[in-house]
């Protein structure tokens, strides 16, 4: 079954950019260690022996060009100042939005009108929205089952209500748990993923077999035509050892020549380079609410490929060095 119950300040115009080959590695990281210990995850994938690609490409999956998109976390809250933001967006050159959880405040205990009121604040996005879990959407309330249904009911598939069908990119869902997703677009494979880091061991064991797994039986047939692998989720790396250290080996050898970035949920949007040393494996977190995180991905210049970010009311980032 895709889920099973647990046991249980302001924002330069100026985009931060990480170049693809950095040699310094970043001065800070984030402060809270992790609250259990990590289970152990196999570090090598179970390969189809024929790599079918899961995916349907659309007509835009290996074009070589510069890529737009928003990530955005937390909570939205219906209300005229949603729709006013969002409508800003209408012009803008970013193909999709990615939200990256927790759409609740945990404050609240996980009501459905939380989910529901967040669905509707993406609905007034003029380019389509897809949403993660975080750890507020069901691992952390009090009855997690029923926090997963208002999760599954109201934003698992957000990115199919509002939105007409695209060409430029078809997405996938993992069979094994629908929550995670991918899609090529302009030689960039994007990866969604159930990432939440406040699980029993056991159940973040599988999970983070399972995304792994997503991971590369979508990247490994399409390898030669992808230049980046952008991954999203919920948690910290940090507390998520045994699944980035996988991410790791897999640059070190298979997908040395691409870069990698993972980008997740924090207060404030910072860019950390070269994650535990690793050349051109970046993680990036994505402040909380408004206003959102622009990404501008360079696919077509001379170091190319690079990684931007900038807050889109053009207030100042935190740059990490």
């Amino acid at each position: 079954a895709p889920f099973k119950a647990p046991s249980t300040s302001k924002p330069s115009t100026n985009e931060t950019i990480a170049a693809p080959l950095i040699t310094t590695s970043p001065t800070t990281s984030p402060s809270k260690s992790p609250t259990t210990e990590e289970p152990t995850v196999s570090l090598e994938p179970t390969v189809s022996p024929t790599k079918q690609s899961l995916l349907t490409t659309g007509h835009a999956a290996y074009d070589t060009q510069d890529v737009h998109f928003y990530l955005i976390s937390d909570d939205l809250y219906v209300r005229q100042e949603w729709k006013k933001q969002f409508g800003k967006l209408s012009n803008s050159r970013a193909r999709f939005m990615i939200h990256v959880g927790s759409a609740t405040p945990i404050s609240e205990d996980c009501p459905e009108e939380a989910y529901s009121r967040t669905e509707t604040s993406l609905s007034f996005s003029p380019v389509r929205a897809f949403s993660l879990p975080g750890n507020n959407d069901y691992p952390n309330c009090p009855d997690s089952s029923l926090a997963w249904k208002h999760y599954s009911d109201h934003l698992m598939n957000v990115n199919k209500k509002y939105w007409s069908d695209t060409s430029r990119y078809q997405v996938k869902r993992d069979p094994e748990r629908p929550e995670n997703f991918a899609f090529i677009f302009r030689r960039t494979l994007f990866v969604g993923l159930n990432m939440v880091s406040n699980e029993g061991e056991d159940e973040t064991a599988t999970r983070l077999e399972q995304n792994l797994q997503w991971v590369y039986d979508n990247a490994e047939p399409h390898e030669d035509n992808i230049d980046v692998i952008f991954l999203t989720g919920h948690g910290r790396l940090r507390d998520l050892p045994t699944f980035r250290d996988a991410i790791i080996e897999k640059k070190k050898n298979e997908w040395k020549d691409k870069m990698v970035v993972y980008a997740r949920r924090a207060n404030q949007s910072k860019l950390f380079t070269d994650v535990e040393n690793s050349k051109n494996f970046h993680e990036l977190t994505i402040g909380r609410g408004y206003p959102f995180t622009g990404v501008h991905l360079d696919m077509t210049s001379a170091d190319a490929p690079r990684v931007g970010y900038r807050y889109i009311d053009g207030s100042p980032t935190p740059d990490v060095k």
